[in-house]
């Protein structure tokens, strides 16, 4: 028999302690599994387990060992199709196995993408440097290279010629599980991050936002995401009508949505980039979709996910506010000096720090991928003039600095 109040989440990590909390305050007994590690998730659970999450059979075992009533997850990509393999054996509500590897795996994505006419980037799969070099004769460069199945943009960079080619292909497959990579042309444009959420097959979307890259060559890694995005009307709608065709094509049950798209501003041309049925990451679906929307989407995943009756968007606590989060790095070092962790966190318009293991004597390390960043800021305000000016007094208030071999050194933003 099914325990109507328990329900397994999947990840410990700072990205799930969001969902965690949320399915507490709602009155369920909260079982995490997540890889061993110092995860937050681990504290805040009732119960938990240390499995990695892509061991799809152990994790059936334990749900079905605690007789579950709904599997979930928010922010994590490799936990999606654990949680689509285990809710469909137990018959729990969930959006089937194969519909979640259609999400999964980036070259299954673009194949149905360039199926049905939607616009992505001319691509090809490469497992060996040979299958490398011949796609990358048929590409020109730069080129971008990116690993089938991975998150957080690990192993994603831009090739600009054959000598960066081995290199880049071997650190790509290294973090692909499959093994295998994506080469695709580069499109060049500004990206925009697009969620939504499904119920009963009906995709609604709930925000268009705009991205900012730190100036790293070679690598795209956030700085920002702010929302709403600064765009004219015209091309917000062609975004979201293209994501709302794709995600009703690709046929998830219900779900928080997140889309990556290139636009070219000055053309209009638009590119889709990546496609997930998960919240998006660095705590947006859990905390800025609600700040900048007014619907919380973890609560409808929950009652959705646990078999809690008809649930609804309710679209009359629909608000048109400002949210985002703010990242920064710093050198390659060692922290000599902070001044303003306690009062940024009081600055007008901050909703939330993340700035717990920024230290004196903390060694600094070079960033490669969005694990890397420091923070984030969350921050919030009535509209984007107003997020900026929250932007501006983060800036002025936290400084950092680090003692290199070329001197002192600060934030970069």
């Amino acid at each position: 028999m099914i325990d109507k109040q328990k329900i397994m989440i999947l990840g410990a990590g700072r990205d799930q302690t969001g969902i965690i909390k949320k399915a507490r305050k709602m009155g369920y007994y909260t079982i995490v599994v997540s890889k061993s590690g110092s995860y937050p998730g681990f504290a805040i659970a009732d119960k938990s387990y240390e499995i990695d999450v892509v061991q799809k059979e152990r994790v059936l075992e334990v749900a079905e060992l605690e007789k579950i009533c709904g599997v979930v997850t928010d922010q994590l990509d490799a936990a999606v199709l654990t949680v689509a393999y285990v809710a469909e054996k137990m018959g729990l509500p969930g959006i089937g196995y194969d519909c979640a590897i259609k999400f999964a795996n980036k070259y299954t994505m673009r194949q149905i993408c360039t199926k049905i006419g939607i616009p992505v980037p001319k691509h090809f799969k490469a497992a060996t440097l040979d299958d490398a070099v011949r796609c990358a004769k048929e590409l020109d460069f730069p080129l971008m290279i990116k690993p089938v199945d991975s998150g957080g943009s690990r192993g994603v960079s831009k090739v600009n010629d054959f000598s960066e080619l081995e290199y880049k292909f071997e650190n790509a497959c290294g973090l692909s599980r499959s093994g295998k990579v994506i080469m695709e042309e580069f499109f060049p444009g500004a990206e925009f991050a697009v969620v939504g959420f499904v119920i009963d097959y009906e995709y609604t979307n709930l925000g268009v936002g705009e991205r900012f890259y730190f100036d790293v060559p070679d690598t795209f890694i956030p700085r920002r995401t702010l929302y709403p995005a600064l765009l004219n009307q015209e091309i917000k709608d062609t975004i979201t009508k293209i994501d709302s065709r794709l995600i009703t094509h690709l046929g998830p049950k219900f779900g928080n949505t997140y889309s990556e798209y290139l636009i070219n501003l000055e053309t209009g041309d638009v590119r889709i980039v990546e496609i997930a049925i998960r919240g998006c990451g660095a705590l947006t679906s859990s905390d800025l979709v609600p700040l900048a929307c007014g619907i919380d989407v973890n609560e409808l995943l929950i009652l959705i996910a646990s078999g809690n009756g008809d649930v609804r968007i309710d679209h009359s606590k629909r608000i048109n506010k400002a949210s985002g989060n703010i990242f920064f790095h710093l050198p390659e070092a060692v922290i000599s000096e902070i001044r303003g962790l306690e009062e940024v966190s009081k600055v007008p318009g901050v909703y939330q720090t993340y700035l717990q293991n920024i230290q004196v004597g903390k060694e600094t390390k070079q960033m490669v991928d969005k694990g890397d960043r420091l923070g984030p800021i969350l921050i919030m305000g009535e509209d984007r003039t107003e997020l900026q000016d929250v932007i501006n007094r983060v800036t002025n208030t936290l400084y950092i600095h680090v003692e290199t071999a070329k001197g002192i050194k600060g934030i970069i933003w």
